[in-house]
């Protein structure tokens, strides 16, 4: 159970804002060395991650400014406020990985239908010092990958670390074999590596941008604890969604058996230290009334149909023609 203020919540992306800029600057360093180790050594291995480290400065500095961009206070054009750049930004970067991880791909083909010579001991010099560095910005991103911005530079520099175990243990097996293939197949081991990472966070990424409920939280479940809240005699319409990995917003229909103005007052006191308490749900709205979704335009006699919105109509709806075509 996450028991996030908002305050705990600055403090988190502000130190996260903190940590990305040291690790730029880290990796900037780092990226000049792996170049000119390539250029020195002929390694596609080396070449290829060199220019990742390109992009994952790119990508550092892009979410660096989305966390900064995040911190910013809701006002009267984004009334939910400014989390939703950090999702922007780690979209992009991811994106942008893919795009990296096929072209290592056709670089490798390339290579293996034009080799050339290989110096492991470039290779081995380099991505020691690659490994070194790499390992110091995993302890560093570890206790703040809760971010999603963050969680993706994590993933970057945890496969750039075993990026460099790969290209270690190629420029050995080429110092003692001559086997310059080794080379070709450890990039297009790394591509695959990037690839995984990335599809997977982007995947991440855009359920957020498309509003889907967190995996971590049951909608039936979040609907059993308010109503053995007691009092209460249905929960609907129901919405979840999350502006960015660490804020969480929620909407409900909530119908009362005594709905005075005393009782929902009180009742929704409860109901949203529940849902903070509980699922870390900090924003919620919470219609009260006296009958199911009796304030919805849907429910009126005059507009009886189903709405895309209500998932406990259409499911009621749909259970229902289900039923009749099995009868007929």
């Amino acid at each position: 159970m996450n028991k996030n203020t908002p305050q705990v919540t600055e403090h988190v992306f502000k130190q996260s804002e903190q940590k990305l800029f040291l690790t730029i600057v880290g990796v900037s360093i780092i990226f000049i060395g792996k170049f000119l180790g390539a250029l020195f050594t002929n390694s596609l291995a080396l070449f290829s991650d060199s220019w990742h480290l390109l992009t994952d400065i790119a990508s550092l500095i892009l979410s660096f400014w989305g966390l900064k961009i995040g911190l910013k206070a809701a006002d009267d054009r984004y009334t939910f406020g400014y989390y939703r750049f950090s999702i922007l930004t780690a979209l992009i970067n991811n994106i942008s990985l893919i795009l990296i991880s096929i072209y290592i791909f056709y670089k490798a083909i390339v290579r293996y239908f034009n080799p050339i010579d290989v110096q492991p001991e470039g290779m081995i010099i380099f991505s020691i010092l690659g490994l070194l560095v790499n390992t110091i910005v995993v302890l560093n991103l570890r206790d703040n990958s809760n971010n999603i911005n963050v969680k993706s530079v994590f993933l970057h520099f945890l496969g750039d670390a075993l990026s460099d175990i790969g290209v270690l243990i190629g420029g050995i097996v080429i110092y003692f074999t001559h086997l310059s293939g080794v080379d070709t197949l450890l990039s297009a081991i790394l591509a695959c590596l990037i690839l995984k990472n990335a599809l997977k966070m982007t995947i991440e990424c855009t359920k957020i941008l498309l509003e889907a409920a967190p995996e971590e939280i049951s909608i039936d479940e979040v609907k059993k604890s308010i109503k053995n809240l007691g009092g209460i005699m249905e929960v609907t319409d129901v919405h979840i969604w999350s502006l960015s990995k660490e804020i969480l917003s929620m909407t409900a229909h909530v119908s009362m058996q005594e709905c005075t103005i005393e009782n929902c007052e009180r009742k929704l006191h409860e109901i949203q230290h529940l849902l903070k308490d509980k699922f870390n749900i900090e924003h919620s709205t919470i219609q009260f009334e006296k009958c199911t979704c009796g304030s919805c335009f849907h429910s009126k006699p005059d507009h009886n149909y189903c709405c895309n919105m209500c998932i406990d109509k259409c499911k009621k709806e749909k259970n229902a023609i289900t039923i009749q075509s099995t009868k007929i």
